[in-house]
């Protein structure tokens, strides 16, 4: 790369997502039916990072905010980029961290964002969950793989494009 060159300048949402570890099961949000983007889904607890908050802080901020907990013992499960090609259905890339953690304190309260559920390993993969997420899952869940990046394209339907799907682990 050429001296002085200008730097790729990135449009993308960056999103901070938590895994939350207690008994076994792990701490999920069935999304509110009145979201305009996956209603109903089941998905990890967490949001959108505040400009200059870095994720290990933004998702910790996002868990605490919208489930009234905190965890210790936290790891990167998963860096994912999500690629939306047609921006007049997907307005942005985003770019999520999801992180695992196990419950250290906090009573978890009620949320507009949806409704709270324990859930094991197995029942997690069973549900209808966001399409990066379905295709991650096995190794987010599992304690002896290293931290998982992943590239997923998506189509006018929010499908992933099989051709564009990429998974790599950076092993511990």
């Amino acid at each position: 790369m050429p001296i002085n060159q200008c730097p790729n300048i990135h449009e993308l949402v960056v999103c901070a997502n938590f895994f939350v570890r207690k008994n076994n099961k792990y701490l999920l949000i069935k999304r509110s039916s009145k979201k305009t983007f996956a209603p109903n889904v089941m998905h990890p607890i967490g949001g959108k990072i505040d400009a200059n908050e870095n994720p290990f802080f933004g998702a910790q901020r996002e868990l605490f905010e919208e489930a009234g907990i905190k965890v210790k013992n936290i790891k990167l499960e998963a860096v994912i980029l999500e690629i939306a090609p047609h921006k007049e259905i997907m307005a942005n890339n985003w770019l999520i961290f999801h992180f695992s953690g196990d419950y250290d304190s906090g009573e978890l309260k009620t949320s507009e964002e949806g409704k709270f559920i324990w859930l094991t390993s197995e029942e997690i993969k069973q549900q209808e969950l966001f399409p990066s997420v379905q295709q991650t899952i096995d190794y987010i869940l599992n304690p002896s793989d290293g931290t998982v990046f992943a590239t997923f394209e998506y189509d006018e339907n929010h499908k992933i494009i099989e051709r564009t799907k990429k998974i790599d682990k950076c092993v511990v």
